[in-house]
């Protein structure tokens, strides 16, 4: 074979290549991830796909931005999300914050990811296993992940904020306020607001 073919071969199968690893692969949802999907999707807005799609939920006030700096919160520098929820959940990320508050004294935790859009979760899943290869509750503004290894400005394990964190998420599922699950390859909470 001739080193022209061969080149022409080798070129033929990297661009095959690319072309399966830029397609989207689904896996069906677990039954306590459809919980997660519905619920998020029952705040009647769409998959958000980019950020045109992202910039229209934003002017027509679907979606608002959420602080840097709340009240018993932070916000991470977001990398693969960005900083807005649809109000229902800003409200809920800002009681929690505020529960968390009461129970712990002037202690803060940190949000590590918000909306993501659609073309936000398929870069991330390029670098976080853990992500859906679903819709991902995150591209409805309705979810919201709490770091429980990040609290006032320390990388570190707090067992004692951990557990308050986890007891205050644990009554508002009770309540019927939110979902949540404890990720422990992204070491977060992954919450959707009902």
């Amino acid at each position: 074979m001739s080193r022209k073919s061969l080149f022409f071969i080798g070129f033929i199968l990297l661009q095959t290549c690319i072309v399966l690893a830029q397609k989207r692969v689904i896996i069906p949802p677990t039954e306590e991830y459809k919980k997660h999907l519905n619920a998020a999707k029952s705040h009647r807005t769409e998959l958000i796909k980019d950020k045109k799609h992202l910039d229209k939920y934003i002017s027509q006030g679907k979606l608002v931005k959420v602080k840097q700096r709340g009240y018993g919160f932070r916000t991470a520098d977001l990398t693969h999300s960005h900083p807005y929820l649809i109000p229902k959940a800003n409200q809920t990320l800002r009681d929690i914050a505020r529960e968390f508050v009461r129970e712990t004294g002037q202690n803060f935790f940190v949000v590590t990811s918000l909306t993501r859009t659609l073309k936000d979760q398929d870069r991330l899943r390029g670098v976080n296993s853990n992500a859906s290869s679903n819709d991902s509750a995150h591209s409805y503004g309705s979810s919201f992940d709490i770091s429980y290894v990040r609290f006032n400005h320390h990388l570190a394990t707090n067992q004692t904020l951990d557990q308050a964190l986890n007891r205050i998420l644990t009554s508002f599922q009770k309540q019927g306020k939110i979902y949540f699950v404890k990720e422990r390859l992204s070491r977060c909470y992954h919450i959707v607001v009902r």
